[in-house]
């Protein structure tokens, strides 16, 4: 449900600052506690950069209520999600920034809330509880870690040092341990079972954080693949795993792992037997980040997996991620283009058709395309 609060300012902008400062003063009218959880504060205590451009909260109390209260401080429109007690603010924001501030695109709200699992693969049924009963739900022990919004306040304004965070740090499961030990492991012997996409979310910390599964997370990773629980997951809910890999540091490091680790049993995305090819494609394309941009970076990454699909004559699969006709048929002219490349009509599919074919042609034309600047 989308609900406007305040027609936004089209070239309003706010900063983390301000509307950290605006989320605290409702927190004090309301009576509620609020909190920054998981990656935010497991990445603060690594020492690790922490991204100032979205500000995810946890709301003891009436998430979506504290999210309209909120809307309505800053100008903004909110989106709410009543099954899953969230509400997301959403830029344009009404308030002007003051220079220096890192600038927001949106805001997350949610209530503390415990999860239950109707059956392994489905979405979660949420009530309200506790900040303690909260991070117990969660993923793995280091991302089961909060902190006061305060004291993130503090460490954003640098009136406190990261050192120093360990005392206000709420740690129910032991994550801070394990956050020093670079060891990742879960809360509850079914959680791979229960929701499969962890089995993802464990590969992708795995290589970008260099953690370690202890012997009862390994246990349950491997048990989780064996027993088919990657079945119980749509496609589409697989490929949006999949494609997360491409906003990592090393994607084609973490796609390898997916498919070692068994990642692709169920939905053979990428099969062991003919996979040297579009791997040695992706480790073109990482080269080439920099100078493509993220976003053309991810799509080029996204029609080079299609591309292999077809290449295998894994059409059904291809189709069962639901890209749609258009897509495939992009990444069906990638696979000719060694011999067609007037058929590309996208940087995307130019850089992807470069990575593949890797001639002198697609590459000047490439070049071309990137000093040209097309658009989509």
């Amino acid at each position: 449900m989308s609900v406007s609060i305040n027609p936004p300012n089209p070239n309003g902008l706010i900063g983390l600052a301000h509307a950290i400062g605006e989320a605290l003063e409702v927190a004090r009218l309301r009576g509620e506690r609020v909190f920054v959880v998981g990656g935010v504060v497991r990445d603060l205590l690594m020492q690790r950069a922490v991204g100032e451009h979205d500000l995810d909260i946890v709301v003891e109390g009436e998430g979506i209520a504290f999210a309209a209260n909120l809307a309505e401080r800053l100008g903004c429109s909110l989106r709410e999600h009543q099954p899953f007690l969230t509400a997301k603010l959403l830029a344009p924001f009404g308030v002007s920034v003051r220079e220096g501030d890192a600038l927001l695109d949106e805001v997350d709200v949610a209530t503390a809330r415990e999860e239950t699992y109707e059956k392994p693969g489905a979405l979660p049924v949420v009530i309200a509880a506790t900040i303690e009963k909260d991070l117990w739900r969660r993923d793995f022990s280091a991302n089961a870690v909060a902190l006061p919004l305060d004291a993130y306040q503090a460490v954003i304004g640098r009136a406190v040092n990261v050192n120093a965070l360990g005392q206000r740090v709420i740690d129910p499961t032991g994550g801070l341990s394990d956050i020093q030990s670079s060891t990742l492991r879960i809360l509850h012997t079914r959680s791979f079972v229960d929701d499969p996409t962890r089995l993802f979310r464990a590969v992708r910390y795995i290589v970008r954080l260099g953690f370690h599964f202890d012997m009862a997370t390994l246990a349950g990773f491997l048990e989780a693949v064996k027993s088919g629980a990657l079945a119980t997951l749509s496609p589409r809910r697989v490929w949006n795993e999949v494609m997360v890999a491409f906003d990592e540091e090393a994607p084609c490091e973490i796609i390898q792992e997916f498919l070692q680790r068994g990642l692709f049993s169920a939905l053979p995305i990428v099969s062991i037997s003919d996979s040297a090819w579009l791997f040695e494609g992706l480790e073109r394309l990482e080269q080439l980040r920099k100078v493509l941009g993220g976003e053309i970076f991810c799509e080029a990454g996204k029609i080079l997996l299609i591309a292999g699909l077809l290449r295998e004559g894994r059409e059904d699969v291809a189709r069962a991620v639901h890209e749609g006709n258009r897509v495939l048929q992009r990444a069906s002219a990638v696979l000719e283009a060694g011999n067609a490349p007037g058929a590309l009509r996208t940087v995307p599919d130019v850089a992807a058709a470069y990575c593949i074919h890797c001639s002198r042609e697609l590459q000047e034309l490439l070049q071309g395309c990137l000093r040209g600047k097309p658009g989509e």
